[in-house]
């Protein structure tokens, strides 16, 4: 069969059905690509661990920050190599983002959603992508898919109008992508208005997932993204992106990068509290070391055990997911429900490992400066994300596992069950 030993760029190869090529070489660079790219995470976390205060307090991640997680090659991960990007493993890159979370919450959650979005841009029309790519690799776009606007058709394309909330890191976005229902619509920074004082609240403070406003905007055709293309397996980017990587499940990828923020943020969280309980003393009774206490003993014990399993569990999902699509293989709608749900659900875990430890944290975690709070906030807000929905994803998962017939597709919220 062919290789792909011999190239670094994602090719462009007249065959039938590329889905039959020996990817081997091509995995083997993604590979590569995400070792690289965790070897220059851990080189800036005490960084962005530094800037955590700073971070919630502007309720924005701080620009400093955004250039060290650009300098890792982060906001490329998913970028064609054709554009300059890194198209390296989804496993490699959810684990940089759990690494970041453990340090900063805010500036994990919001390299998450603007890096996510290249995957979707990829398989969009190559004009789409020569127009988003344009000023390089790292270009990032925010999002914010509930259906709440007006797009009105015109000759071309829609003309859209309307209020759209929590699109996270959009003041670090050149791009917005904004939902519609059955597509969504790709616009420039520079034709919304960011209202600023939209953004209260006491979780995840530092993502800036604020509201955008569109005031009859022209968007061409070749900007919008129609789920039905991704339904029937007609993405118009496979034209240039033909590739393992863009073969994973979109809908799959995006539902389960929120986890990636949880999962770091959780166990940071709970070696946080292992190193406040090395020197703390217990204020009831013997003063005693906390150390010593027995009934913390359990409750770390669980709260450890508990979320590295998801996590490495989570992590596996998508080795094997990726290496499926290097075989040419597609994931059952089972096994795709099933991740689904695992991903839901390691964002209960975290959320409710870390409510059990809490009781035991003393008075002094509730300061404000003491970071036990702020995790505690972070996780209560990704909890009420939408993809951390476990009843849903539950359903789905189980439905699929006996057989029931699904919803239809209608929209994105359905497309999650197809692709």
């Amino acid at each position: 069969m062919s290789t792909l030993s011999d190239s670094l760029e994602s090719p462009t190869i007249a065959v039938s059905n590329p889905r039959q090529l020996d990817w081997s070489a091509y995995r083997e660079r993604a590979l590569s690509a995400g070792k690289d790219y965790l070897d220059a995470v851990d080189g800036i976390l005490d960084a962005v661990r530094s800037r955590r205060t700073q971070s919630e307090a502007e309720g924005r991640v701080s620009n400093a920050t955004v250039q060290d997680m650009i300098g890792t090659g982060l906001f490329r991960a998913f970028t064609p190599l054709r554009y300059g990007g890194l198209e390296m493993d989804p496993a490699s890159f959810f684990e940089g983002i759990m690494k970041i979370a453990a340090a900063d919450a805010s500036a994990a959650w919001v390299a998450g959603q603007l890096n996510v979005h290249a995957f979707e841009i990829a398989l969009m029309s190559e004009r789409m992508q020569d127009e988003f790519w344009a000023a390089g690799p790292d270009t990032r776009a925010s999002s914010s898919y509930a259906p709440i606007g007006k797009p009105v058709e015109a000759d071309g394309g829609f003309r859209l109008s309307g209020t759209w909330t929590f699109s996270s890191g959009v003041d670090h976005a050149q791009w917005v992508i904004l939902g519609g229902g059955d597509k969504a619509f790709v616009v420039p920074i520079s034709d919304v208005s960011i209202d600023h004082s939209s953004w209260d609240v006491q979780g995840l403070k530092g993502t800036g997932s604020k509201s955008v406003t569109l005031t009859d905007v022209f968007v061409p055709e070749y900007r919008i993204h129609r789920f039905v293309d991704t339904y029937n397996d007609e993405n118009p980017g496979w034209a240039v992106n033909d590739v393992p990587l863009y073969w994973v499940s979109f809908l799959g990828l995006f539902n389960s990068t929120a986890t990636n923020t949880v999962l770091g943020t959780g166990l940071g969280g709970i070696n946080t509290f292992i190193e406040q309980s090395r020197v703390r003393l217990t204020r009831q009774g013997t003063g005693s070391p906390i150390a010593q206490n027995p009934f913390l003993h359990l409750k770390v014990a669980q709260a450890l055990t508990r979320i590295d399993t998801a996590r490495v569990r989570h992590l596996q999902n998508w080795r094997d997911l990726f290496d499926l699509a290097c075989r040419g293989e597609e994931a059952s709608p089972l096994e795709r429900m099933r991740v689904r749900f695992e991903s839901a659900q390691a964002n209960a875990t975290c959320f409710e490992s870390f409510a059990d430890v809490w009781p035991i944290a003393g008075a002094a975690a509730t300061a404000s400066n003491n970071p036990l709070q702020q995790t505690f906030r972070d996780l209560m807000a990704a909890r009420n994300h939408g993809s951390a929905g476990v009843e849903l994803a539950s359903g789905l998962y189980i439905k699929t596992l006996f057989g029931l017939p699904p919803a239809p597709f209608s929209d994105f919220g359905t497309l999650a069950y197809y692709k």
